[in-house]
């Protein structure tokens, strides 16, 4: 209950001690784990990085050779035997950036919603107590509650990372029963994508070796902004900007 006052009263959030039906999303002080409660959907989100889809592909993931790795360029000789330094500037809950850290990537996570800033921090502690090893979640060096732009803008020059990643929240489809419901939910919550112009043209000026964009398969590039390369999967694909080819 006190973390729950502390939230609320940091953010102006309004605090009920028993669920309230008259609010769509709720973010639940549950006795085990942190959660956002859809009461439309009847269904919640929360960050594991101990169990389910993302502890199996921290065991069975595609290695170096999957579409994000070599993405942010970790298959390149320069790179090899080097920890590659990350900003994801759009964290969310944190997915592809966990991948990321698999692989060695030291990531910083960028968030602009409090919400997600405390869903991840929950999931990065619960990962740090529960003594199964998890070493990737030690490659996140860094959680910013912050507007990214504005963050990169205001890094200092020596602390410019190798990659910036960016995932703009995908369009919201008509046929919203095509949609995942933990992407409703975040479309609920974060509501219309940041700037997506201005925050690929910052990251091009921040990063030191190339800023990755994730888009759906048959998107156009972030503002017409032609990329250096492209790398597809199925259903994605990541845009590739690199810095002083």
């Amino acid at each position: 209950m006190q973390q729950a006052q502390q939230f609320a009263r940091l953010h102006n959030f309004v605090l009920f001690e028993q669920p309230s039906p008259n609010h769509v999303l709720q973010l639940r002080f549950n006795a085990d784990r942190l959660a956002l409660y859809d009461s439309e959907l009847n269904s919640s989100i929360d960050v594991d990085f101990i169990q389910g889809a993302l502890a199996h592909r921290e065991k069975f993931g595609g290695g170096k050779g999957q579409a994000i790795a070599r993405a942010v360029g970790l298959n390149k000789p320069a790179n090899r035997g080097r920890q590659l330094t990350v900003i994801d500037a759009t964290a969310g809950l944190a997915r592809d950036a966990f991948v990321l850290a698999t692989l060695g990537c030291q990531l910083t996570l960028v968030e602009q919603s409090p919400v997600l800033v405390a869903l991840l921090q929950d999931g990065i502690e619960r990962a740090l107590l529960s003594g199964d090893g998890h070493h990737a979640v030690h490659n996140f060096t860094n959680l910013v509650h912050a507007g990214s732009a504005l963050y990169m803008e205001h890094m200092d020059a020596d602390s410019h990372p190798d990659v910036i990643y960016i995932d703009p929240m995908y369009p919201e489809r008509k046929k919203s029963a095509l949609v995942k419901k933990d992407m409703q939910i975040l479309h609920k919550l974060i509501g219309a994508a940041q700037d997506e112009q201005h925050l690929l043209e910052t990251a091009l000026q921040h990063a030191t070796q190339r800023v990755v964009v994730k888009r759906p398969i048959h998107a156009d590039p972030v503002a017409g902004i032609k990329p250096s390369t492209q790398i597809s999967s199925k259903k994605t694909r990541y845009d590739v900007y690199v810095i002083n080819p």
